[in-house]
């Protein structure tokens, strides 16, 4: 027997590391990954950030591309925990899932590894629009930044388990590619990254309206006032956006980096502890189903 058989336990910090380690790896000889948040980060943060700011001068205060910036580092996190999870996806069409389901390993110690190893590359890659932060005058200090990344490693845990979870129950790269961009885009659009649930937006032109025109988009819930527009959304979409856990996790890091949220700090705060947890445990219990399924019957000495 190895020594990964004689540890006791579901908690076994060697082959943690091991799994861990091999995500790194993997991140690490994948240069396309990096290229993907740096496009990323230049479609949304520059192009969209400087394109819609020449139109909306400010959000509550703040630049659009300040405002979106937390959404920007949201939406690569979102990205690389599901592209860490679609490893799985390769590992069982090679057979190499099949030789972690026969060994030894508890299934914990083996999802807890991976999961925790693409959160680490959804950190790396969630970093990467923070620095373009000076670009867009956002001076950021190590006391922002800390808490920032907590937030950004507890989002990368559940979204990397929830990532195990569809993969698991998907055998083909292009099922699990369609089902993680209809996963990903509703959670990011639905999150209040782009626009707030309310808020006054400054825009141009606005003083030159005519009061009729005034009047009938006072009716749709936009109002002009002062230096901007008073924007709220519909009902129906602020209940969407406030069930969406990406939203806690969005609003809590945009109070982290620039001051500014639209949601209880306390729901952001248990959802950034708890979702985690449970993520873990979900992604474990999907990774032991592959094991009674695809693992073949220990023989019988």
């Amino acid at each position: 027997m190895t020594a990964l058989s004689r540890d006791r336990g579901p908690l076994r910090p060697r082959i943690i590391w091991i799994m861990c380690w091999r995500e790194l790896l993997r991140y690490r000889r994948d240069r396309s990954l990096i290229f993907g948040a740096l496009s990323r980060t230049v479609l949304w943060l520059v192009i969209l950030g400087f394109g819609l700011g020449a139109t909306l001068r400010e959000i509550e205060g703040y630049s659009y591309a300040q405002y979106i910036l937390p959404g920007v580092v949201t939406l690569n996190i979102l990205f690389a925990s599901l592209q860490s999870a679609m490893a799985l996806v390769w590992d069982r069409g090679t057979g190499l899932m099949r030789a972690m389901l026969v060994s030894p390993a508890p299934m914990f110690s083996v999802a807890l590894g991976k999961i925790l190893g693409g959160a680490l590359v959804a950190m790396i890659q969630g970093s990467i629009p923070i620095a373009f932060a000076p670009l867009i005058g956002l001076e950021l200090s190590p006391s922002d930044l800390l808490p920032a990344l907590l937030v950004m490693f507890a989002m990368g845990v559940t979204f990397t388990g929830m990532g195990v979870i569809l993969a698991s129950r998907t055998r083909t790269f292009e099922g699990f590619g369609g089902i993680s961009n209809g996963v990903i885009q509703p959670l990011y659009f639905l999150s209040g990254a782009i626009f707030p649930l309310k808020g006054i937006i400054g825009g141009v032109g606005f003083l030159d309206l005519p009061e009729t025109l005034r009047a009938e988009l006072r009716d749709r819930g936009l109002y002009a006032i002062g230096g901007g527009w008073v924007v709220e959304l519909p009902d129906w979409l602020r209940i969407l956006v406030q069930c969406n856990p990406v939203s806690y996790f969005l609003d809590l890091l945009r109070f982290n980096l620039i001051g500014f949220n639209q949601l209880p700090l306390g729901l952001g705060l248990a959802t950034t502890l708890i979702l985690p947890v449970v993520s873990v445990l979900l992604a474990t219990r999907a990774m032991a189903g592959i094991r009674r399924i695809e693992a073949p019957p220990a023989r019988s000495r």
